[in-house]
């Protein structure tokens, strides 16, 4: 990483000192091209004191979060999106994930929380608004819009009826996730699905929930709904750099969403990992030093540190 100067350096400083949390990276090999694989990016998150949550439309990432922590030393979280390719709501792709989870393959002890986010790219929602799976921008090359075209057709991973009924295959989905200790992100559902899907979830005990990017297009969450939302401590809102970089809505709104939530249960993660975008850690400090510039007056650096670190690492149930 290049060396930053003055203030910038300060708060690189402090930030990768307090141990970044990142809840949304995303890893290859995938259908799109990736700019890192399990090893380039368990170097990089150990080398900057992080911890990365390693996300992957297609399979589940546990086992490769389980490698780099036994053989690189690496604080890699894994998980799964429920879309077709593993099933789409099923209880078998958690538990597939919660098999991978193991950083000792001969031993059978706690291991760190994974993730499993809702349909992203096979979602009702995603797919009315983008006409396809894949969206091209994420890959950034010629070839993605190939995959772009090819993923037109998609059948959705309905998760709500027209009513807003939960369909039969959600509750054993959220009961999966409950026992096995996993945290729910919410993918890109839109906002009436989110709404519903929240409180089912906090009901049969899943222990937290990430409301994924309110701002992405498919899902456009309310600041009052995500006021709504956070009544419950179980709930945190996770907004994304990449919703800025690739889909263009200003920083100013996310920090105008802030400001309407307050700071107690916001994490602000990259959502990176396109083979176009900033390396890690520089987007995520290019992430901090753009929220900073628009940081409301009275409002201290430590509260924006949190953000990156306290915060994630709370909704993920690590320690301290």
């Amino acid at each position: 990483m290049s060396e930053p100067g003055g203030r910038a350096r300060d708060l690189a400083e402090r930030l990768f000192a307090a141990g970044v949390v990142d809840t949304h990276f995303h890893i290859g090999p995938e259908l799109l091209p990736r700019r890192y694989d399990v090893v380039e990016l368990a170097r990089r998150a150990r080398d900057w004191n992080a911890t990365l949550v390693m996300k992957n439309h297609t399979y589940p990432t546990t086992p490769l979060a389980s490698l780099a922590r036994r053989h690189e030393n690496a604080r890699l979280l894994g998980g799964v999106v429920l879309n077709r390719f593993v099933g789409g709501l099923n209880p078998d792709a958690v538990i597939s994930a919660v098999s991978g989870n193991r950083t000792h393959v001969r031993e059978q002890q706690d291991e760190p929380p994974f993730v499993v986010w809702m349909p992203t790219v096979h979602a009702q929602s995603h797919l009315d608004t983008l006409g396809h799976a894949f969206d091209s921008r994420w890959g950034g090359c010629p070839c993605c819009e190939d995959t772009e075209a090819e993923s037109a057709p998609e059948t959705a991973v309905v998760v709500f009826d027209r009513d807003l009924n939960p369909v039969p295959a959600l509750l054993p989905v959220l009961e999966a996730i409950a026992a096995a200790g996993a945290r729910l992100a919410t993918g890109h559902l839109d906002a009436q699905e989110i709404m519903r899907l929240v409180p089912l979830a906090l009901e049969v005990g899943v222990p937290a929930v990430l409301l994924t990017h309110p701002h992405y297009p498919s899902v456009e969450l309310s600041d009052a709904q995500l006021v709504e939302l956070i009544r419950d401590e179980r709930v945190f809102i996770e907004h994304c750099f990449a919703i800025h970089t690739i889909e263009e809505v200003p920083l100013k709104r996310f920090v105008e969403s802030i400001e309407a939530t307050g700071t107690r249960q916001v994490i602000l993660s990259t959502d990176f990992g396109q083979v176009h975008s900033d390396p890690f850690p520089e987007c995520t400090l290019r992430f901090a030093r753009s929220i900073e510039a628009l940081w409301p007056e009275g409002w201290d650096e430590e509260g924006l540190l949190t953000l990156f670190s306290d915060n994630p690492r709370r909704a993920l149930g690590l320690p301290g």
